[in-house]
């Protein structure tokens, strides 16, 4: 767990030697980053954590945090043309974005 969580938010302040003040700014915006990600929620303008939701969902895509990986290596794919994507976005509105883009009518079964 500290290799895979701890150790790539330390590398850059470690690697660039920075200042103390600006290595807690650093660990603040990415505790503060992975809280909004993993929390489920589409706050208000703020960036979407719809593509990380979708990784969680499916395992296979969306690795990366800003998508330019995804795209290089095209693992975002299964992404493309989902719900998720159609949600992701900056939301400036207060009205929940599962109201503003419901899921799809799952089909009934007939008996």
């Amino acid at each position: 767990m500290v290799v895979s969580n701890l150790f790539p938010a330390a590398l850059g302040p470690l690697i660039m030697r920075s200042h103390v003040f600006v290595s807690w700014m650093w660990f603040g915006l990415v505790l503060f980053s992975t809280t909004f990600a993993h929390g489920g929620y589409h706050v208000p303008f703020f960036f979407s954590p719809e593509a990380h939701d979708y990784h969680h969902k499916v395992y296979n895509c969306m690795y990366g945090t800003l998508g330019i990986l995804d795209k290089l290596h095209k693992t975002d794919r299964p992404f493309a043309g989902s719900v998720n994507e159609k949600r992701h976005y900056v939301s400036f509105n207060l009205t929940p974005i599962k109201q503003i883009i419901p899921d799809p009518a799952k089909p009934r079964k007939m008996e």
